[in-house]
């Protein structure tokens, strides 16, 4: 084991990632950062009795060097004994259907197919290749973006089913361990554009900013990723604590006008959130300011939400109506 795979083992161990006689799925495109994790997976599959498989997706978006993506990413599992599941999607086709970005039916395509090969082999959990500079990026997309204080804490090293064990390591340290160890991967040339907004960020931003602030922004974005992970854990723990205090049941479709005035704004946007989510709403910033709006006005004042549902303020409650109950029109919420 090199000293490269020790510090892996290391820090999946500190941190708990896997645990022991795990089944886990990884998700394989043939490029550094998934070959360098299929390699590191590998190297301590023997201290904790992993038991690994592998999924690769062609998109079908780069003619033959997809193909040759799949071919590549079969022929090195079978190296390992390890099984390749792979799918072919007409990408462009699915995206022009479902009236979405490239990118977006490509993600929506790949966990699908992930999620199933995990429910029909009955595998424990996903582990892709996302690292530090990944998590850079989308700190810095979310910011540009305008995400909320919250949005800063980038990508988590474990969400539900997905292990993210790279996020220890740099793109720079991942390409060192592939080079010293001859370790053979694919270039997508694709990722030379920076057509894509996440492109411009890891070809254009990062590398001027880095030029000015030499070793500090990847670090700095880090820090800041990790301590905002800690307030999220915090503010979770704070906010559960007060629907139990306040006795806020979500599945009533009513919230206490009394008790929501008792909070401060930061509170009240942080109930509305899990309550626009428990009626499966996306709680974005106008709709968590409009609600929070409301509590300024009177009975009988009320916030569309969209065509199926709006949050009146009736008596000493903030309801939810559904189109097929609404007796009466009021003005909305400025």
């Amino acid at each position: 084991m090199t000293k490269f795979e020790k510090k892996f083992l290391e820090n999946i161990q500190t941190k708990s990632l896997i645990h022991r006689d795990e089944k886990l799925l990884i998700a394989l495109s043939g490029g550094p950062d998934s070959m360098a994790l299929l390699h590191l997976l590998v190297s301590i599959r023997p201290v904790l009795n992993l038991r690994l498989y592998a999924a690769h997706c062609n998109f079908k978006l780069r003619d033959e060097d997809s193909d040759e993506d799949a071919r590549f990413c079969k022929d090195q599992c079978k190296k390992f004994g390890i099984i390749c599941y792979d799918k072919t999607f007409e990408t462009k086709a699915y995206a022009t259907q479902t009236k979405q970005s490239i990118e977006a039916a490509a993600r929506e395509l790949r966990y699908q197919f992930f999620n199933k090969v995990i429910t029909e082999n009955q595998l424990d959990r996903l582990v892709t290749a996302h690292h530090a500079n990944d998590n850079a990026e989308t700190i810095l997309f979310n910011l540009f973006r305008g995400s909320s204080l919250l949005g800063l804490k980038g990508i988590p090293y474990v969400t539900e089913k997905i292990l993210r064990p790279l996020l220890f390591f740099t793109r720079h340290e991942i390409m060192d361990y592939l080079h010293h160890n001859n370790i053979p991967y694919r270039v997508d040339k694709t990722n030379a554009s920076d057509d894509a907004d996440r492109n411009f960020l890891r070809l254009k931003v990062i590398p001027l900013i880095e030029s000015r602030f030499q070793h500090k922004l990847i670090p700095n974005l880090t820090r800041l990723s990790k301590n905002g992970r800690e307030l999220d854990e915090f503010i979770q723990d704070h906010i559960n604590h007060k629907i139990k205090s306040l006795r806020i049941d979500f599945s009533a479709n009513e919230l206490s006008v009394t008790a929501l005035k008792t909070l401060s704004i930061f509170e009240q946007k942080e109930i509305f959130k899990r309550f626009l989510l428990h009626h499966s709403i996306d709680p974005d910033a106008k709709r968590l300011a409009q609600l929070c709006r409301l509590l300024e006005t009177q009975p009988g004042r009320k916030v569309v939400l969209n065509r199926q549902l709006e949050v009146l303020w009736k008596g000493k409650k903030l309801k939810v109506l559904r189109a097929e109950t609404r007796k009466v029109k009021f003005t909305e919420a400025d």
